[in-house]
């Protein structure tokens, strides 16, 4: 299975996988980061599709083991269901770690980010949040042609509440990061116990 904790810039992620590197799951699980592939100066759209389509294949060699992947990045989920290759894994779930504009802000603030550079993590960060809760919400943001054979149909009619749409949205805004990956955590066991029950007995 592979579970993806994503969101922009400033939501959480890297301190949750810091926190969350060293949980026993019960089941072998991988705890990666998805720019430790390398991030090219001048990373774009093409670039970020291609990425994603590596780590979806990089979770399918995991499967093929008997082992998940928890990987933490800033994937959009209309990205992460429309890779080539993500219609094989056994099972996919997606956290996306959400905050507000002011606490979004404070915490680039806190560790350095360029004054230049808020106003795009901003936007970027409220249009994540509403693609999360309704994929319909401005898909033209990405949906980008690109080398990569996107498959956008595995979503483009679905509502947020559709179960096809496996996006959870965690509130980060009143939440230590000890309590971001306690939520984590708990989503991640939740997950794979629900796919484990599902495989076919014998497997």
């Amino acid at each position: 299975m592979l579970l993806s904790v994503t969101g922009a810039s400033g939501t959480g992620k890297s301190t949750a996988l810091d926190l969350l590197r060293e949980v026993d799951f019960g089941t072998p699980v991988i705890c990666v980061e998805f720019d430790s592939i390398g991030v090219p100066d001048g990373a774009d759209t093409a670039w970020r599709h291609d990425a994603t389509e590596r780590w979806v294949r990089f979770a399918l060699e995991a499967q093929s083991r008997g082992e998940h992947v928890l990987l933490f990045g800033q994937v959009p989920p209309g990205e992460l269901l429309a890779v080539p290759s993500a219609e094989q894994l056994d099972g996919l779930a997606i956290c996306v770690l959400a905050a507000s504009p002011h606490a979004q802000e404070a915490r680039l603030i806190g560790r350095g980010e360029p004054a230049d550079s808020l106003v795009h993590h901003l936007r970027f960060g409220q249009w994540f949040r509403s693609h999360s809760e309704d994929p319909q919400h401005a898909p033209e943001v990405i949906r980008v042609d690109t080398p990569v054979p996107m498959e956008w149909s595995r979503w483009e009619t679905l509502s947020g509440d559709d179960p096809r749409w496996p996006v959870t949205v965690l509130d980060t805004d009143a939440l230590s990061a000890g309590e971001v990956a306690e939520r984590i955590e708990a989503w991640t066991r939740k997950n794979l116990a629900d796919v484990e029950s599902a495989e076919p007995r014998g497997r």
